[in-house]
């Protein structure tokens, strides 16, 4: 039996997350070094066009410190994705 179009199913969505992951990895990346703190990778969340970010009080406002500044990193890495807000 000929299974190649469940295969090539199941690889779609493989592409998909994997290219959220990667995206979210970028994002943490970008902020980490902008802050320079590092961040965990379950620690943030992507919904939306907006940045969640789990942490301390004191990272929370080391990021809205620099939000403008990472927001505008990002845009320029990610011309097709708007990022509007960081939380």
């Amino acid at each position: 039996m000929d299974y190649n179009h469940i295969k090539n199913f199941l690889d779609k969505f493989k592409k998909i997350i994997y290219e959220k992951e990667e995206l979210r990895d970028l994002v943490i990346k970008t902020i980490s070094e902008e802050i320079s703190h590092p961040i965990e990778n379950d620690s943030l969340k992507i919904k939306g066009g907006c940045i969640y970010v789990k942490g301390s009080p004191m990272l929370r406002s080391e990021i809205l410190m620099h939000k403008k500044e990472i927001l505008n990193k990002l845009e320029s890495l990610f011309p097709n994705i708007h990022f509007f807000d960081i939380k």
